[in-house]
């Protein structure tokens, strides 16, 4: 690759209206539990929700199982830390083991980025990066006081419907006043309750949706997905998915359909 074609790409990069998409379709590298390192190529409910992400700056995305919203995740936040500078980007993650498994993407995607396109870090540990460009990516578990003495300028909550809803409830309130202020905020989770601190936002955000904002009346853009539009998921599939965890399961973690009584976990 030539020096001036290197400076086209990366300048493709760092554009902040369309860049992100670039960069993820070009440069960000993932590893497939079955096909090992692949290029991300994003299916098109994944390109929705990477717009969503972008382009309203509070979202609370509701979508199945093993669909991809970590990864659309992990390579945006690499996207943004690189290329946006001085901002504080928190990942809060419903138990520590998660907060590592989404740094651990980043760092993936980040140490497979050719050197043209890849910002320099003054720090890289397990649960952090600081870029050069004065912006950092930190993980921490969903506390009470998550976040607490950083100036965020992104706040990225993964699973949060999974958070012990008192613990939940308490950090919700917390960083509200926060987000406010103009702070983005990227909420994705499968849903788990029919009624919980997630389920609420995304409710709320789905509810009288202003057809000039497309907000709802919590000031929130709502994105959803259903399983069927992952292309690897068909009837087929389906039916093999309800003999082994049953309708009831399948209905909750996968089409986000059950009774109060049929709430569910998974993970340690």
């Amino acid at each position: 690759m030539t020096f001036t074609r290197e400076t086209r790409e990366l300048t493709k990069c760092m554009d902040q209206k369309t860049g992100y998409m670039h960069f993820m379709k070009n440069y960000f590298y993932i590893q497939h539990p079955t096909r090992g390192q692949l290029l991300f190529d994003p299916f098109s409910y994944q390109e929705e929700l990477l717009k969503t992400f972008h382009n309203y700056s509070h979202s609370a995305n509701m979508l199945p199982r093993q669909t991809g919203k970590t990864t659309c995740a992990a390579g945006y936040l690499l996207w943004y830390g690189m290329y946006m500078p001085n901002r504080d980007i928190v990942v809060a993650a419903h138990r520590l083991t998660a907060a590592y498994e989404i740094m651990d993407r980043v760092r993936y995607a980040y140490e497979m980025c050719p050197d043209h396109i890849r910002a320099n870090v003054v720090e890289y540990t397990k649960t952090s990066i600081e870029f050069i460009n004065g912006s950092r990516i930190v993980a921490q578990t969903t506390t009470e006081t998550t976040g607490r003495g950083m100036s965020i300028s992104l706040l990225y909550c993964d699973e949060f419907a999974f958070v012990p809803v008192n613990i939940a409830e308490s950090f919700w309130a917390s960083i509200s006043p926060t987000l406010a202020t103009g702070v983005r905020a990227i909420i994705t989770s499968t849903r788990k309750l029919e009624t919980d601190t997630f389920t609420n936002l995304h409710r709320a955000a789905s509810t009288n949706v202003d057809s000039k904002t497309g907000l709802g009346v919590n000031g929130y853009r709502a994105f959803s997905s259903h399983w069927s539009e992952h292309p690897d998921f068909d009837d087929e599939w389906a039916a093999e998915m309800k003999l082994h965890i049953g309708e009831d399961q399948f209905n909750a973690q996968y089409a986000g359909d059950f009774s109060p009584a049929q709430a569910f976990q998974y993970g340690p």
